[in-house]
């Protein structure tokens, strides 16, 4: 009964995850695909993100598909998450705050046979959300000496979702390779108003955006172990993701007093992506790694250009610490984790990139027989300035995962 109880979430919570708004609060979410989230899950969500150098027979880690093949040939994984983020955003004179949740990701991992693992999941790959105006004052085309007050209300919704799917081969003792095919769908709107309030001989206009992905992309995973003595291993792991045409398409509707619909055909591409990533693992006892991430998205086709979009790196470091694995007592055996990322923005605004970073912090609570864990994350992020983009945005995240860990392929033994 267990098994057909998991396997119903599996079954219906991804569409629940299609079914929600994949939104942020992120005015910075206005340009490009929007805010690109990161495919860490799990228990490295609180360690700054990491992911390529990891492998954990009870960490499912999509980010680096070779990872797969470290689960145990008699356990089931699955993994759930929801999250919550509160944003504030200042422009110097204006100070606002928005809260959204959402479902996080679904993902799935079994044994294929032994040194073979198989690993499928849904999560988000950007988020759309934002909702602001502004107002200025510009010359009057008729009359120099005259004033208009012109008004502009921005506002977004929606996002892009990607499902993968990836299989991991040991093909040596220590080394691991691997493969995820990931689909890109969803939609992302964009609106805009352009309004004269003061004057009524002016045409206010709005214009409706609309962007649809049926998209693939691929990448390709490595790992190598090396045994260090003992209990502990150095693990070094790298990724590949092709530089592949997207299939999107935009829809630009303009109102005035007439109506104007744009279907124009653009090209679009998937970023050429290398990331690189090592770890140290201590026994039980203490797991730390660095990754480090680059994106070539300045090569990459956006509206048929490759001079909008920036080529992008990220740095992420974490670390998990226990106490006293396997002791009877309880707090002994939770997990702390810590971890920290920066790197600069994928677009520019008003001419100008902006840094990005985030601090992240977390406790893992083993459940039932230590399997099965609830671990409970936490983020700070903050992006922008003031003097270039003219937009400071500081972001605090909370979320709940739950990691299922279930050994399903036992033989029980009758007396």
């Amino acid at each position: 009964m267990k098994r057909v109880n998991l396997l119903l979430i599996w079954a219906v919570l991804p569409f629940a995850l299609l079914a929600q708004n994949l939104t942020t609060a992120s005015p910075y979410s206005r340009y490009g695909y929007g805010e690109i989230q990161s495919m860490s899950i799990g228990a490295t969500r609180s360690m700054g993100g990491i992911g390529y150098g990891i492998r954990d027979n009870r960490v499912i880690n999509p980010m680096n598909p070779a990872s797969y093949s470290s689960i145990d040939s008699l356990t089931f994984m699955l993994n759930i998450a929801g999250s919550g983020t509160v944003n504030g955003v200042s422009s110097g004179s204006e100070i606002y705050n928005q809260f959204r949740g959402r479902v996080e990701y679904v993902a799935l991992q079994v044994p294929v046979y032994k040194f073979i693992g198989f690993s499928i999941g849904v999560m988000p790959f950007s988020s759309v959300g934002y909702l602001y105006s502004s107002t200025y004052q510009q010359q009057e085309y008729s009359h120099a000496d005259k004033k208009l007050n012109v008004k502009q209300s921005f506002e977004g919704s929606g996002g892009f979702t990607q499902a993968y799917a990836g299989l991991s081969f040991n093909i040596l003792d220590r080394v691991a390779i691997g493969a995820n095919a990931r689909f890109m769908f969803g939609k992302v709107e964009h609106n805009r108003m352009v309004e004269f309030p003061d004057n009524e001989r002016y045409e206010s206009t709005y214009q409706i955006h609309y962007m649809y992905s049926t998209s693939w992309m691929c990448d390709l995973g490595l790992q190598y172990t090396q045994p260090l003595g003992g209990h502990n291993t150095l693990v070094l792991g790298a990724t590949y993701s092709f530089k592949l045409p997207m299939n999107i398409k935009s829809q630009i509707t303009t109102f005035t007093n007439k109506q104007d619909v744009d279907n124009t055909k653009y090209d679009f591409e998937f970023p050429q992506t290398v990331g690189v990533g090592v770890s140290y693992r201590m026994g039980d006892v203490l797991l730390a790694g660095v990754d480090f991430e680059w994106r070539d998205f300045s090569n990459a086709l956006y509206y048929g250009h490759t001079d909008t979009l920036q080529t992008t790196y990220k740095v992420a470091m974490g670390v998990d610490y226990v106490y006293k694995p396997r002791s009877k007592r309880y707090s002994d055996n939770l997990h702390y984790r810590l971890g920290a990322s920066f790197g600069p923005s994928y677009v520019k605004i008003n001419n100008s990139r902006y840094m990005e970073f985030a601090i992240t912090a977390g406790v893992g609570v083993p459940l039932f027989n230590n399997l099965t864990t609830l671990n409970i994350f936490l983020e700070y992020g903050h992006r922008g300035d003031l003097k270039g983009v003219g937009l400071v945005e500081d972001y605090f995240k909370f979320g709940l995962d739950i990691s299922l860990n279930e050994r399903w392929f036992v033989k029980r033994k009758l007396n």
